[in-house]
């Protein structure tokens, strides 16, 4: 089991300034629960804001900054007579880019995002009767909403006076399909002190199994624990916080913790180390477990009835199988999924997933290593074609000299941005999609050479590109690692941008759909290669080879085509000997030692 390194919350109450504002489902039970969302950008160009936590002073009075201001009605999408459908497949009338036809008194408006300003859906829907704005995102994930200052461009955003949120295009269509059946109710905003009995949670604020698809030959379980609010004006002396896991043969743990007297916006924190704690989820160790899918479940309970439990119960899957390790959620054929796909780069991206775990030596008793991974390219159809692109699969040897990200020794340099001190490349693979039936799917990535994983050893395998103007990859926000960087303070989903690299991920640490295959009988030859790496690595110029040996041998370094790039009859001086790659096209390149015993080490640098 991971063992904590740091834990940094206490049991405490304390004002629950944070998470007060909510978009959330109220009924039917299919769509209950909070909502990621956002609102509009900081740019002096709505009424009242000041910064992006601020919501307008609206004329309607609905600051959501306030507690007790929330909007609670059923949601109607709107109809502006336009005709066509526009490039996701939605009816252009439903964009809501002129005056409405139909008459939304009293409603939230649910409208599409496309090709007018956010401003103009706004100020029409306002017209219309509506209450407040939902804006459906034409693909995964969240913006902040611009609003127009040119009044020759339609509305502006300073004339708009009910609030409006964003959410993401997987969360929107569920919405709609809802619709179908029948009256969909949403609320947003500020939930303390809207109710008079009301406790509950957020997302990302609760830990969540360390990995959405795990090798039940390594696995021994997790920490559990959730941060809890009483949102109520009355205050709560009988709230308990739940927690359940079950698994293929029915229910394997269920605890209840009893929370002492929460008065009227207090917050609890229930996590491993704290006065109060849950016990973990072990059931005896690696072998214990059963392969299969579980859920684990999380509920807030305040002994009585409460107004507003559309946020009292989370619950989260993760799958146990002897093929992949992902941090995403994975499929029935243990495949990653993916439905966010995040880019902000023009030049370079590359999406990480950081493993470090105490068990992998078990794999290498059983010669299982990795071979490969699974990555989920993503384009825009209605502009890109994948075939042609290129990508990268990486794996590298994490060497900085860290324990934590609390630790001393942990440095994020700001002068370039830079998480990573000491990565060493130690296998990569090329994919070249062959089209657009390879976008949002998962497809495998063969290593140039497989690779078995040492204990405790940290890892980063990356899915790179180049073009991040055609391709990005996927992410499962289905899962939020929030709570478990806070706590253990260990990076989950790295990123590199043309801004630098960044142990924190993109917001709300979501999973990367990046799963390494497991498989037995690889065949790696221990017996006779020594260890070898390369720092720095990446590099622009001259890089110091270390192996575990020392005396002459040779140095062969070739490129991905397998072209010789460097022959030469090397020294080593106390293991280390400094090649100069400063005259060689950026690339990644193999390098090859051979010691004068006949014992080889064989890794790989990249050339920038």
């Amino acid at each position: 089991m991971k063992k904590i390194l740091l834990t940094i919350l206490t049991l405490a109450t304390c004002g629950a300034a944070y998470s007060q504002v909510v978009c959330a489902g109220v009924s039917p039970a299919a769509i209950q629960g909070n909502y990621d969302y956002g609102i509009q950008g900081s740019c002096g160009q709505w009424p009242g804001e000041t910064d992006d936590g601020t919501w307008g002073a609206w004329t309607g009075g609905l600051d959501f900054n306030n507690p007790g201001n929330f909007v609670q009605a059923e949601l109607m999408l709107v109809e502006d007579g336009t005709s066509g459908l526009n490039p996701q497949g939605n009816p252009i009338s439903q964009e809501g880019c002129n005056a409405l036809t139909n008459n939304l008194t009293g409603k939230i408006a649910v409208i599409y995002r496309n090709t007018c300003w956010f401003s103009s859906k706004v100020y029409y829907a306002e017209e219309a009767g509506a209450v407040a704005v939902i804006i459906v995102n034409r693909e995964a994930g969240i913006i902040g909403m611009l609003g127009n200052t040119d009044i020759m461009n339609g509305p502006l955003g300073i004339d708009c006076n009910i609030p409006a949120v964003m959410i993401d295009i997987t969360d929107g269509q569920a919405l709609v399909a809802e619709m179908q059946n029948g009256p969909v109710e949403m609320f947003i905003g500020n939930k303390l002190g809207a109710f008079s009995n009301d406790v509950g949670a957020v997302k990302g604020e609760f830990l969540v199994p360390e990995f959405g698809g795990d090798l039940v030959d390594i696995f021994d379980g997790f920490e559990v624990g959730l941060q809890a609010y009483n949102y109520g004006a009355n205050d709560q002396s009988s709230v308990t916080i739940q927690a359940t896991i079950d698994g293929p043969g029915g229910n394997v743990y269920d605890e209840t913790v009893v929370l002492p007297t929460m008065l009227s916006g207090d917050t609890a924190f229930v996590f491993p180390g704290n006065t109060l704690e849950f016990p973990a989820f072990d059931l005896g160790g690696p072998g214990s477990y059963t392969a299969g899918d579980y859920t684990l479940t999380y509920g807030v309970d305040l002994g009585g009835t409460d107004d507003a439990n559309f946020d009292n119960t989370y619950s989260v899957n993760f799958s146990l199988n002897s093929d992949v390790i992902s941090r995403s959620s994975i499929d029935g054929a243990n495949l990653p999924v993916a439905n966010a796909y995040p880019s902000n780069s023009v030049i370079e991206y590359e999406a990480c997933t950081m493993m470090q775990e105490p068990n992998m030596s078990l794999l290498t008793n059983q010669n299982k290593g990795a071979t490969g991974a699974y990555i989920i390219p993503h384009t825009d159809t209605n502009i890109n074609n994948l075939a042609g692109a290129e990508i990268f699969v990486n794996a590298y040897l994490w060497d900085d000299a860290w324990v934590d990200l609390d630790d001393i020794n942990y440095q994020f340099d700001p002068a370039t941005a830079d998480a990573f001190q000491n990565l060493n490349l130690i296998a990569f693979g090329t994919h070249y999609p062959g089209g657009n039936s390879e976008v949002d799917v998962p497809v495998f990535v063969e290593f140039n050479v497989p690779i078995y994983l040492a204990d405790n050893q940290r890892y980063l395998f990356c899915a790179q590109t180049f073009q991040p103007d055609i391709i990005s990859f996927g992410y499962d926000n289905g899962i939020d690692h929030d709570a478990n960087q806070a706590i253990f303070r260990q990076p989950v989903s790295t990123v590199k941008t043309d801004n630098g690299t960044f142990t924190g991920g993109w917001a709300g640490l979501s999973a990367p759909s990046i799963a390494l295959r497991i498989e037995a009988g690889i065949g790696l030859d221990e017996v006779n290669a020594v260890h070898g790496s390369a720092f720095p690595n990446p590099t622009t110029g001259k890089v110091a080879v270390s192996i575990d040996a020392s005396g002459d041998a040779t140095l062969k370094v070739v490129d991905i085509t397998g072209k010789v790039a460097m022959n030469a009859k090397i020294t080593l001086v106390n293991g280390v000997i400094k090649v100069d790659m400063s005259s060689l096209d950026a690339g990644v390149y193999i390098f090859n030692v051979t010691l004068k015993n006949g014992k080889t080490s064989q890794f790989n640098v990249v050339k920038k």
